[in-house]
């Protein structure tokens, strides 16, 4: 007796995750040395929001959210160099109110609004 078995499998599994850089730069010349942020990413059509904190040198990344369109807001204190090499700190914010984040490497820049 021979038994013959034959299975076809059709993965058809999409991706429903991605990961989000954000980038952020300063409005005057000069090298950051920290970032302390907490960042909010608002998901346009779900409505649901992912924050996180940490500390950086120049770009954030938020992991394991949902491909989509966000609104994203950062605030948070920066210390940087100056070019006349003195050292400034200052509070700031970065924000866009409209982000597509649909594709495997998503980099967003965002310029830092200084609010002191």
């Amino acid at each position: 007796m021979l038994l013959l078995v034959v299975a076809s499998c059709h993965s058809d599994s999409e991706d429903y995750f991605t990961t989000a850089r954000i980038n952020l730069t300063l409005p005057v010349a000069g090298e950051v040395e920290l970032i302390q942020y907490s960042v909010s990413m608002m998901n346009l059509n779900s409505r649901d929001v992912v924050t996180e904190a940490g500390k950086t040198t120049h770009e954030i990344t938020v992991g394991d959210i949902l491909r989509g369109a966000y609104s994203i807001n950062v605030e948070g204190v920066v210390k940087y160099i100056d070019a006349v090499s003195e050292a400034q700190v200052h509070q700031f914010r970065a924000q866009s109110q409209y982000v597509s984040i649909v594709d495997e490497d998503n980099t967003v820049d965002l310029e830092m609004i200084f609010m002191d």
